[in-house]
């Protein structure tokens, strides 16, 4: 009788050490959400239009979703059970040849592709006196097609592109980027692990761009390629929960002689800070490494050099962009890369910045079929009419904007960019600009010192 008591003792203090153990276990799983969870995640903002359209509820679905502190490891093993069957696509990525992990092509929003073309065809159409480029860049399911498993078929990007390029105006030069990929498409143009390109795919896309803007790669210094990073895992590997394997690797072009690369400062328009390169090598050590390139995507971002011109360039941009403009450098003075995704301004305020000699569309396939940014950017502030624009200056008057104003020179702002200087280049060999120019001889009036934070802000 006794020991029948001290067993149902036993069993209830069994259960109760069991209960109050789950009970820790969630408290401490719901600590892990609520406090660190998913630092990627943004809680989205509320206005009473998102409340009444259902947006915010949604959206806030969504930040709760990403914020789910084992999201990864349960996506890992729901993947991982899934290829045991045979399945090799999770979240619309398929699980390629070579471990490559390759990002169905997408479908585009019809609306959206018409309002981006009616959008470009209209800011051609205004600064008339300025040439338009739009080059897209096909994703890996296109060029790299058979990597893809047995049996997969994916959309036809070829035709997606094709469509674009043809209702695009005359006066649009498209850039054959699709062409140039497709002569190397053997080689590691893409990563294993993410949707962008590597920097070898974005070597060749500037030689495309390059040929099409006639500009004169003569001049350019001979690059030589460095590998950064050998452990990048990239977009796809967390978005798809596929094993992580082994990494990709991370590659930048250098001038062979360092004498010949131009000096440049590169302010980050979102956070007033100023780099002396193109190239932040502290995002190396954190989880989005190919955030090294421009140090990030960014809403805008100046870049002004000693390279021995006048010209000028406007690029908007996806993330692809921003391994392949360290190419660009020797050839413009000043480079404004505008990422309509997160920038906030207009075309107007844009265009007042500089008098730009030429403008690039450059996007990947699946982000340019799929982006409202573009035409909301060039929308807001495209004239009704074109009628008392000066074309040719960018929307802005010499009296209102003289050249010299926009062309103080790199050399002209180092002295005052020390402080400001943030994030250690990777091949940078002097960490600041000179300040004795390697101009080039350039005119009097780009080469005038000057107070960069007018001209920026």
């Amino acid at each position: 009788m006794e020991q029948s008591r001290k067993r149902k003792k036993k069993k209830v203090y069994t259960k109760q050490i069991t209960a109050l153990t789950i009970l820790g276990l969630l408290v401490i799983f719901c600590v892990f959400n609520l406090i660190p969870g998913s630092r990627g995640a943004k809680k989205p903002k509320i206005s009473l239009k998102t409340v009444l359209d259902g947006g915010y509820m949604e959206a806030y679905g969504e930040y709760l979703t990403e914020r789910f502190f084992f999201k990864g490891a349960f996506k890992g093993l729901d993947f991982s059970v899934k290829s045991m069957f045979g399945e090799r696509e999770s979240e619309g990525i398929y699980r390629g040849n070579g471990q490559y992990l390759l990002e169905e092509i997408a479908a585009p929003d019809k609306s959206g592709v018409e309002a981006n073309i009616r959008g470009i065809e209209e800011l051609a159409g205004t600064y008339y006196n300025i040439p338009v480029y739009v080059m897209l860049v096909p994703d890996a399911a296109n060029i790299q097609s058979h990597k893809l498993p047995a049996y997969v078929t994916v959309r036809d990007q070829k035709r997606q592109f094709k469509d674009i390029r043809e209702r695009l105006g005359a006066g649009i030069t498209w850039v054959e980027a699709e062409k140039a990929l497709e002569k190397h498409d053997d080689e590691p143009i893409y990563y294993r692990t993410d949707k962008n390109w590597t920097s070898l795919g974005a070597f060749y896309g500037y030689e495309a761009l390059a040929s099409a803007m006639g500009l004169d790669t003569a001049k350019a210094p001979e690059l030589v390629p460095y590998v950064v990073n050998n452990d990048f895992i990239g977009s796809l590997s967390e978005k798809s929960g596929y094993g992580k394997g082994d990494g990709d690797s991370i590659t930048i072009y250098a001038p062979k002689k360092m004498k010949d690369s131009v000096r440049l400062i590169m302010t980050n328009m979102d956070t007033r800070k100023k780099y002396a390169t193109l190239y932040d090598s502290t995002k190396l050590e954190k989880e989005d490494k190919y955030s090294l390139f421009l140090g990030g995507d960014a809403g805008m971002i100046d870049i002004k050099t000693t390279a021995d011109t006048t010209d000028r360039l406007l690029i908007f941009k996806d993330s692809f962009a921003n391994c392949l403009i360290p190419f660009l450098t020797p050839y413009y003075r000043e480079i404004v890369a505008v990422d309509p995704a997160l920038y906030k301004g207009n075309l107007q305020e844009i265009m007042q910045k500089a008098k730009f000699t030429s403008i690039v569309f450059l996007y990947s396939g699946n982000s340019f079929v799929t982006d409202k940014d573009i035409s909301r950017v060039l929308g807001a502030a495209v004239p009704e009419t074109a009628e008392g624009t000066d074309a040719g200056s960018g929307a802005g008057s010499e009296e209102s904007r003289t050249d010299a104003d926009a062309g103080k020179s790199a050399e002209g702002e180092s002295g005052e960019s020390g402080e400001e200087t943030s994030g250690p280049g990777v091949y940078d060999d002097s960490g600041e600009v000179s300040s004795d120019g390697g101009d080039g001889g350039g005119d009097d009036e780009d080469s005038q010192d000057g107070d960069t934070d007018d001209e920026t802000e």
